[in-house]
């Protein structure tokens, strides 16, 4: 009996981020799969960007005294090849907002004795990617809408059909297809200092085009209580005007304040613990800390139908170190994902750039660690998660432990 042809693995997810892709070719940099060739190899774009503008992970961080302009703009527009894409004026205006929201920041840091804001490489281009992305979706939705489905169509003529990436819609409103942004960011790389820049970002924009009356929330969601007390924390830190989300009161500062809530509390109706969805209507800015972390046992479905009705009218950014996993095993996800992470600076990145921890196993000389290694680690997570499935049944007496 002749064997049925295997079906075609789809690629790993980090090489069909579309709209990283086509925000990286504006760069010069043309990719279809996050690689170029550079040097005779293959080599992650990100990789190459920092050899050819000779920034690396330590380096040409701050300002230039001279002009008050961040030295990684120098960097980029002292190359030779001109940045195609965009014009000097635009980058250098993307460039001044940046510092603008930078030193909003930095003021309530100093009363504070703490340490000013100096971006390292990466998180400055997340915050130029997204400047690139508003100033776009604000002044032509539908023209951005037409860029990115152009390379989506140069993605998908090489692709086998489980690679492809759908086009969007070009009947739909460009400005609700396109209101969604997420950051591909390792723990550890500042995504809470990020969230606080995009905000402000966001609302520059708004102001820029006469819409700022339109935004009827700024809403943060968190996988729980805990994460939402410490963002409130850092909000505060930051001069950002923030409150957890009370159901009972009576909304004096709704739309001023950051509103932070528990993903949890949100449901279909509301009810004594729970606060329905349709009660903050769909104009707003939705942030989303590691929402995947609020979905388990199938709830993805209820998690994703939730945030769409949010930020339905508005925008949201998301921001998550675990897209990955998150999207494993998932069409639609790695559909919608693959449109919407801007930017990937994923756990792969963050150890290549010297930040990640290295391991080692004391207890074992080389020889048996290196025969020995995966029954060991596999047998060390089972044992983690084995104290979780614990804590959780049984948590309080176990807490002195």
């Amino acid at each position: 009996m002749a064997r049925r042809p295997r079906r075609p693995e789809q690629s790993k997810f980090h090489t069909r981020l579309v709209l990283n892709q086509w925000m990286w070719s504006l760069f010069g940099f043309d990719t279809t799969d996050g690689y170029v060739e550079y040097n005779g190899r293959q080599r992650p774009v990100l990789e190459v960007f920092k050899d050819k503008f000779q920034v690396n992970a330590h380096t040409a961080e701050g300002l230039d005294p001279s002009d008050n302009t961040h030295q990684f703009l120098h960097a980029m527009l002292n190359r030779p090849e001109p940045i195609s894409g965009m014009t000097e004026d635009e980058l250098r205006q993307y460039d001044q907002n940046i510092v603008r929201h930078t030193m909003r920041l930095n003021e309530t840091r100093r009363t504070r004795g703490q340490d000013e804001i100096r971006w390292k490489y990466f998180q400055y281009i997340t915050l130029l990617f997204t400047e690139v992305f508003l100033d776009r979706f604000f002044r032509d939705p539908v023209r951005l809408r037409s860029e990115l489905n152009s390379h989506i169509d140069v993605f998908n003529e090489a692709r086998q059909d489980v690679d492809r990436i759908d086009l969007i819609d070009a009947s739909g409103d460009a400005s609700v297809q396109l209101n969604k942004l997420a950051f591909w960011s390792a723990t550890g790389s500042g995504k809470t200092l990020l969230m606080h820049v995009n905000i402000l970002q966001y609302q520059h924009y708004l102001d820029l085009h006469g819409k700022r009356r339109d935004l009827n929330r700024i809403i943060l969601l968190t996988p729980n209580e805990g994460l939402s007390r410490q963002h409130l924390d850092e909000f505060q830190a930051a001069g950002i005007p923030a409150e957890l989300f009370n159901k009972d009161g009576k909304g004096l500062f709704a739309g001023r304040n950051v509103e932070i809530l528990d993903i949890h509390k949100l449901a279909e109706e509301g009810r004594q613990k729970t606060i329905s969805v349709e009660s903050f209507e769909s104009n707003n800015l939705v942030l989303i800390d590691e929402g995947h972390r609020g979905a388990s046992g199938g709830e993805d479905g209820v998690w994703m139908k939730f945030r769409e009705a949010l930020c339905e009218s508005g925008f949201s950014f998301e921001y998550s170190a675990t897209f990955g996993q998150a999207v494993r095993g998932s069409g639609p996800l790695q559909d919608l994902y693959a449109k919407a992470v801007l930017f990937d600076y994923s756990y792969r990145f963050f150890y290549g750039d010297g930040y990640g921890k290295d391991y080692h196993i004391l207890n074992l000389d080389e020889e048996t660690e290196q025969r020995k290694l995966e029954p060991y680690l596999t047998a060390c997570l089972l044992a983690f998660f084995e104290q979780q499935r614990l804590f959780r049944e049984g948590g309080e007496p176990l807490k002195p432990f």
